[in-house]
């Protein structure tokens, strides 16, 4: 499970939504608030610190005292970088912290308002090797008012599936004792021939059908669904339309929507998906 957590805090509206989600993610032992600033000088020294990166920090602590959580230690981050990007900060401190997530929005402010809009989130998303958690607050509220909750990300869990080794169905087992029901999905985005389309969906249905029996032995309600089109598209229609709590994908794989969602489909729907989406990483080192 998700022990040791980074959070790159732009105290933007979506870093503040991310903190109310800490308590709906179970056996957080530690969690890193991290943040970056901008040197004033070419070459940082002790003596020369920048006045941002020292009220940061304290505005930093004073978020650490909102997270309710006694089981788990929090730490405050703060990175003074005199060039390169952020996403070179992001991926020194979770590489060198050696953190098994990665929790932040889709949209930021100041120093890493571009994450999920440029270059930056490619790098991340290539390079990182850790899980991401992608997090938006619902609606378009100037400031996050109180009363808005984040509700459990596991209550109804969406399960990208294309068929490539090992499958998302492994990769998702520490979080089966948390989840009340999967919708597992797949989207058949190739064929020639109406009756191409066809087979490729009955083969489709016949596979899922498969995990979902391994499913329901666990005690989880578990649906098959097979969609045509584009896999962007189908993903977030679907997460609309049965009010997924949590979309899981991996960040590579062989077929279908996995493929796709190394290119263009992981912008599309961190862009456009009003749902979580937790995209798994870590494949290699889970499953052996």
């Amino acid at each position: 499970m998700f022990t040791k957590v980074l959070i790159p805090y732009d105290f933007s509206n979506d870093s503040e939504y991310i903190i109310r989600c800490l308590k709906n993610i179970p056996q957080i032992r530690e969690i890193i608030l991290f943040h970056v600033t901008r040197s004033l000088y070419l070459i940082s020294t002790p003596e020369r610190e920048n006045p941002e990166t020292d009220y940061a920090r304290l505005r930093l602590e004073k978020v650490k005292e909102l997270i309710e959580m006694p089981r788990s230690k929090v730490r405050v981050v703060v990175e003074e970088i005199s060039g390169g990007e952020v996403s070179d900060a992001i991926i020194r401190i979770a590489d060198r912290e050696q953190v098994s997530l990665i929790m932040m929005g889709r949209r930021g402010r100041g120093v890493i308002e571009t994450l999920l809009l440029g270059s930056t989130a490619w790098d991340v998303l290539r390079y990182c090797p850790s899980d991401l958690l992608l997090i938006h607050p619902p609606g378009k509220p100037l400031r996050l008012s109180p009363g808005i909750r984040c509700p459990d990300l596991f209550t109804n869990v969406m399960l990208c599936k294309d068929f490539s080794s090992p499958g998302i169905e492994d990769l998702c087992m520490d979080i089966y004792p948390y989840v009340t029901s999967v919708e597992l999905f797949h989207a058949v985005t190739r064929g020639d021939s109406e009756e191409e389309v066809n087979h490729a969906v009955k083969d489709a249905k016949e596979e899922l059908e498969k995990v979902a029996i391994t499913c329901n032995g666990k005690d989880i309600t578990c649906n098959i669904h097979v969609r045509v089109g584009d896999a962007a598209d189908e993903i977030i229609r679907f997460s609309e339309e049965k009010n997924i709590s949590l979309i899981v994908a991996k960040s590579t794989g062989g077929q279908g929507i996995v493929k796709k969602i190394v290119g263009g489909t992981t912008e599309a729907i961190a862009r456009s998906a009003k749902k979580p989406l937790l995209i798994l990483k870590k494949q290699n080192i889970r499953v052996s």
